[in-house]
């Protein structure tokens, strides 16, 4: 595990709405969990990690810290898109939730996709333990470094939409 990916990949899911300390704390907490997960949970009792996640300890711990705003997490397109809205701010955004909700899934994402372009890409990340769909908005002049790093570090990552 590389402590440097690992920073440089909670930099670029931030964009610059953390300070340093806070990303190195993360990064901090994500290596410790990879370097030895039984201790780990054992330090970590309000963890909800269960052994049969298909995803490692120390996956979790950086899903974990991606919480609050980094990552949003829903089953339908209209309530993943009004966590994003919530996130821009009020009337940053000119997509309505609402002209979602008549849409195929594949099909909001697409329309939630061409609102955020061309400064954001939506991503597909890592394993849902659930049937959420767990998506990032990464910078899309970040994007071909944050993929390679997701390589690097073993983490599933997708586009959501085909023609981004």
């Amino acid at each position: 595990m590389n402590h440097a990916h690992i920073t440089e990949l909670f930099d670029i899911i931030a964009d610059g709405g953390l300070e340093t300390n806070d990303i190195a704390a993360m990064s901090a907490e994500v290596i410790k969990a990879h370097a030895d997960a039984q201790t780990y949970l054992a330090n970590d009792p309000a963890s909800q990690y269960k052994e049969e996640f298909a995803l490692p300890v120390w996956e979790w711990v950086l899903l974990e810290q991606l919480e609050d705003g980094l990552i949003f997490k829903a089953s339908q397109a209209d309530q993943l898109y009004k966590q994003i809205e919530d996130a821009f701010g009020e009337g940053e955004l000119e997509l309505s939730a609402d002209a979602l909700t008549a849409l195929t899934t594949a099909g909001a994402i697409n329309r939630i996709q061409n609102e955020l372009a061309p400064a954001y890409t939506l991503i597909n990340f890592s394993k849902s333990v659930s049937s959420e769909m767990q998506i990032l908005l990464v910078r899309s002049n970040k994007l071909e470094r944050f993929m390679v790093l997701c390589q690097a570090l073993g983490l599933a990552a997708t586009l959501s939409c085909a023609n981004h």
